[in-house]
């Protein structure tokens, strides 16, 4: 037992110690300048890329950014991807649009021909496309078509601006993926020089540059693309049209 008990103490004495050096090492981080400064390069020399550390391993380093570029060409396929997948989306959104908007535009300028004729000659109801409509019935149609046709066309609309946006954003992935594959080249052949050569300031100010380059390509492949998803556009799509502006709607659409 005098054995346990001894080895119990020392460990509490390591225990204490090792907390007293903790809380002596926090408080003279934040009272001693200098000490912090000296602490925080020893944090940044052992956590990040600097030049001193490319220079000491330049090897790990290309590495370090051939795996790093190789991810963002991942994500940039599957960007691409998805841009080809919302691409389609859109286009099969923008022709229904379309259709409805050109059926739709047909239908009220048809009705409008048939209430001039009719009203002109006080002859109801009248036959549309195998329907009789009376005078009443031929302005609500023609009010709710009119609405049908305004929502449809807002639709189409913002389709064709998200479309824009895919085309835009595509380039983007085109460019950053053409960027990515001129570090990759970089890299094997740097890693060449490496084996031929020592690391001299020429090359090693290569290598620090391509850091900012390989940031980039990163960044790139992670940027947001910005496009509403189909179903913003089907939600912004609402157009307030009111039913009893008939009487617009038929001076807007003289003989």
């Amino acid at each position: 037992m005098s054995v346990l008990r001894r080895k119990g103490a020392a460990t509490s004495a390591i225990v204490g110690v090792l907390a007293v050096l903790v809380v002596g090492g926090a408080i003279w981080y934040f009272a001693s300048d200098p000490f912090r400064t000296r602490v925080n390069d020893a944090v940044k020399q052992g956590t990040t890329w600097t030049p001193e550390q490319i220079a000491k391993d330049p090897v790990m380093y290309l590495n370090y950014c051939e795996e790093e570029t190789t991810k963002a060409l991942e994500t940039l396929k599957a960007s691409k991807i998805a841009v080809a997948q919302n691409r389609a989306k859109l286009e099969t959104m923008r022709g229904d649009a379309q259709a409805q908007v050109t059926a739709g535009s047909t239908a009220v300028k048809d009705l409008l021909e048939k209430y001039k004729t009719a009203d002109s000659s006080n002859v109801w109801p009248v036959s549309w496309n195998n329907l009789t409509l009376d005078k009443d019935k031929v302005k609500s149609t023609v009010v709710s078509y009119s609405k049908q046709v305004s929502i449809q066309q807002t639709l189409l609309n913002k389709c064709q601006s998200g479309l824009k946006s895919l085309d835009a954003q595509d380039s983007k992935i085109d460019q950053a993926q053409a960027d990515a594959q001129t570090q990759l080249a970089e890299i094997k052949t740097n890693r060449e020089l490496l084996k031929v050569q020592n690391l001299t300031n020429d090359l090693k100010d290569k290598l620090v540059t391509m850091q900012s380059a390989v940031r980039a390509t990163v960044g790139a492949a992670s940027e947001n693309s910005g496009v509403p998803s189909l179903e913003d556009l089907k939600n912004q799509s609402t157009v307030q049209v009111d039913n009893t502006e008939f009487d617009k709607i038929l001076a807007s659409n003289p003989k």
